[in-house]
């Protein structure tokens, strides 16, 4: 019965995403997100806790007004966030050149049509430009959490990247060999990579404080010979997204492990900046993140 109700629900919302008008189904998500920060404390003390830790670090106030909207605001853009995962598979393909604006896509073209390991951290909303990229003919693949319940991971599946037409998803447990074949052929590998899951990462500080980051997209990069990028995709206002990519490089020493650290160092730098710009959007803050909030 749980299971049942539990897919009448998705499918119930899947149906409302789609006939709402952007007109209604934004500012739908935006009471939703205010109530949702309204009535969770205990999710409302570990963002304001987290972005508390980024303004912190980059000598920004962490009281008063302008903060509390900013833990609001975090709330209202997450909300926005799941409202356009359920809204993003019913828009025509053409619609997405419209809707995003790729900085330096002219350079970046022929790089990401030949094979490189994306990196992204939990922030915006990544799959307009997975869309995007597959308009424009690029092929790649992308791990994704094995969420529970499971009724819920596989609905949120079928409705990424429009079911994976070039760019595939894989569970994340399966994913290591397809991920090397992809890259061997010339195609690309997109990870989130900010969070942890397997708690095994390499050691970073962000913000001033310790944590761990996976250690996967630079293990890849140089396993397979192909360039690691960071990449984000912001939210501008309704169904409007700008994405921009920047290579990740390091010193190479010949020792697989210590250019492994070495590389996801620099990562988690490029991480560290792009969250700051932007940290209403980044949702990985209502989890906890760093290391001693895990313990």
């Amino acid at each position: 019965m749980r299971s049942l109700l539990l897919r009448a629900a998705l499918h119930a919302a899947d149906l409302v995403a789609r006939l709402l008008p952007s007109s209604v189904a934004y500012p739908l998500a935006d009471l939703l997100g205010r109530a949702w920060h309204r009535f969770s404390p205990g999710r409302r003390a570990i963002v304001a806790e987290n972005l508390g830790r980024v303004r912190a670090a980059r000598g920004q106030t962490t009281e008063g007004r302008e903060f509390r909207r900013l833990v609001e605001r975090a709330f209202i853009e997450h909300a926005r966030y799941w409202m356009e995962v359920f809204r993003v598979r019913h828009y025509p393909e053409e619609r997405f050149d419209e809707m995003l604006v790729p900085v330096g896509w002219d350079e970046l073209r022929d790089t990401f049509a030949q094979g490189l390991v994306v990196a992204v951290p939990h922030m915006g909303n990544f799959e307009p430009f997975a869309h995007f990229l597959e308009a424009h003919g690029v092929a790649g693949i992308s791990p994704v959490e094995e969420t529970e319940p499971r009724e819920l991971y596989e609905f949120l599946v079928k409705r990424r990247l429009v079911g994976g037409r070039a760019i595939r998803l894989v569970p994340l447990s399966q994913s290591v060999r397809p991920m090397l074949t992809a890259l061997r052929d010339g195609e690309l590998v997109a990870l989130a990579a900010d969070r942890d899951l397997a708690g095994d990462g390499i050691e970073v500080t962000m913000f001033g404080h310790p944590t761990t980051v996976p250690a996967g997209p630079a293990t890849l990069a140089l396993r397979s010979g192909r360039p690691l990028y960071a990449a984000r995709a912001l939210r501008l206002g309704p169904d409007r997204f700008t994405a921009s990519a920047w290579l990740i490089e390091a010193e190479r020493t010949g020792d697989r492990r210590a250019d492994t650290v070495a590389l996801t160092r620099a990562m988690a730098a490029r991480f560290e900046r792009l969250i700051g710009e932007a940290p209403e959007q980044w949702f990985a803050a209502f989890q906890p993140f760093w290391t001693d909030q895990r313990s």
